[in-house]
């Protein structure tokens, strides 16, 4: 442990943080990590996950990093890893008659993508950070609610420009591995409207762009208040279960009532778009603006009206209009629908997370499962002119 850290201290609910010590570290950086955020989803969540905060303190007291944990449930819906992941617990003659679930103590945020998990201050080393983040989960873990629970501890996500950063969690006993990439729109300084957005694009995509909003023509797109996310927040729900039946697995699934702290506590910073179809709400799609980046989160659906309306592109090129009038760097879509997003000009960025197993052996284990994962591969469309750089 570095000599500079001295104390830390380990909060299970927002209202029993410090603010002043926490917003100190924090510094107005990343929205997932601001108390309004972090209370927004305890509040929708509390029931669901259990949260960890902690702050650690140099020798004189000062607060120098601040952490946010969430020990949640994976379930392996499609068993898609289910046979390998039983290698990693007791019960190796287990039948899979069920999707397999599996108790992670996750250093982030499971509902955003992105490095959320912790922040230090300049008086420390990125060295001396990662040293202390190792020495409070290890602390973490000795807790009552997560010694007997958690099996696997994963931080997630890593950009590009930290890994050297990150890597130091190998010294640690993590292993690192990637999943299915991030799709990133830089924002064009150019682009002063969507228009100028459109005439960056090759005729092809540009046709389709059109093509696409001709198709959702009778589509009514507007931002919801946080009464009218009260007044739909059963129809909210249906719509993002809809999207979250097709994944593969869970991971904390989130409750929209969030939705309604978000726009309550978050102004400006969160914004949700219902898309109307002869005033039914058939469609839905929330983004937060995090310093310089646009971030898309959620989606709701609903899929019989997708097809014929484009309902899912259409939310997806109001993202676009979303990231120009905000005047960002770039547009975070995430993860999934590589192909489509690409098409409308997203390149794919890759994210490292890190994952240990509580058992030696177990842990050896995890080299042949994590191998085995790696993000899915797809046709990347390049939609904007050849002299046209992006």
């Amino acid at each position: 442990m570095s000599k500079n850290i001295f104390t830390r201290s380990i909060f299970k609910n927002v209202e029993s943080i410090p603010k002043e010590d926490w917003e100190k570290v924090r510094g107005g950086r990343n929205i997932y990590l601001s108390i309004n955020y972090l209370s927004s989803i305890e509040v929708a969540m509390k029931n669901k996950i259990d949260f960890f905060y902690e702050i650690s303190y140099n020798s004189e007291q000062t607060p120098v990093l601040i952490s946010v944990f969430q020990l949640v449930q994976f379930v392996d819906k499609r068993k898609v890893y289910s046979a390998q992941l039983c290698k990693l617990s007791y019960h190796l003659s287990k039948k899979l008659t069920e999707a397999l679930t599996i108790n992670v103590l996750v250093c982030g945020s499971v509902f955003a993508d992105g490095e959320n998990g912790f922040l230090w201050d300049t008086s420390i080393t990125s060295q001396e950070a990662m040293e202390e983040i190792d020495s409070v989960t290890s602390h973490l873990k000795s807790e009552e609610k997560i010694k007997d629970k958690a099996s696997v501890t994963l931080f997630k996500d890593f950009w590009p420009k930290s890994s050297s950063i990150a890597e130091q969690l190998k010294r640690f006993s993590y292993r690192d591995f990637m999943v299915d990439v991030n799709m990133v729109l830089d924002i064009h300084e150019s682009w002063v409207s969507f228009d100028d957005y459109l005439s960056s694009m090759k005729t092809k995509f540009r046709t389709r762009a059109k093509s696409v909003y001709k198709k959702s023509d009778h589509l009514i797109l507007k931002q919801l208040n946080t009464t009218q996310i009260i007044d739909n927040k059963e129809r909210l729900q249906e719509l993002f279960d809809n999207v979250l039946e097709k994944s593969d697995f869970s991971f904390g699934n989130l409750d929209v009532s969030s939705f309604i702290e978000f726009s309550d506590k978050l102004n400006t910073e969160f914004t949700i778009t219902g898309a109307y179809l002869n005033e039914e709400l058939v469609g839905f799609s929330t983004s937060f603006l995090n310093g310089d980046s646009l971030e898309a989160n959620y989606v709701g659906l609903d899929y019989s009206f997708n097809t014929k309306h484009n309902v899912y592109q259409r939310l997806l090129y109001n993202y676009v209009e979303q990231a120009i009038s905000a005047k960002v760097k770039d547009l975070q879509l995430g993860r999934t629908s590589e192909l489509i997003k690409s098409s409308i000009g997203a390149l794919p960025t890759n994210m490292t997370l890190y994952i240990k197993h509580k058992s030696t052996v177990s842990n050896l284990l995890l080299k042949p499962i994590i191998q085995s994962i790696s993000p899915s591969e797809f046709e990347l469309r390049k939609p904007f002119k050849a002299n046209f750089s992006n």
